[in-house]
């Protein structure tokens, strides 16, 4: 069921990835869009969000004030991925998915046949 649901997130990426192609190829002198401009077009407040939770509570180093390090999460890693292309990102995030989707589909039809095999006396 995970697989399923990771499967059907993948393919929305992928809806995406074309959505933004189609829009860099019928938008006429104009450089291909980047994925936070993308994301902020439709919706901003999301893109906030996600800042903020990230930044609070996702980055080690806000986390544990003990360490003494700079955030690193959001500001040199997630910032420069919003810099790229959207179309790029969209087909790499829609890659991660499906691939996570195989990666968990694989292992429940090896549990599968496993207990099958102990099912009928076989080793």
């Amino acid at each position: 069921m995970v697989a399923l649901g990771f499967r059907i997130i993948g393919y929305c990426f992928g809806l995406l990835s074309l959505y933004a192609i189609w829009q860099d190829m019928t938008s006429p002198g104009r450089v291909s869009e980047v994925f936070g401009q993308f994301w902020f077009e439709y919706s901003p407040t999301s893109l906030q969000v996600v800042e903020a939770i990230v930044s609070r509570y996702l980055d080690p180093c806000s986390l544990f004030v003990g360490i003494g390090c700079e955030p690193f999460l959001w500001h040199p890693l997630i910032a420069t991925t919003l810099a790229w292309p959207a179309a790029l990102m969209f087909i790499f995030l829609m890659l991660i998915f499906l691939g996570l989707a195989r990666v968990i589909s694989g292992r429940s039809l090896r549990r599968a046949d496993s207990r099958s095999l102990k099912r009928s006396g076989e080793r």
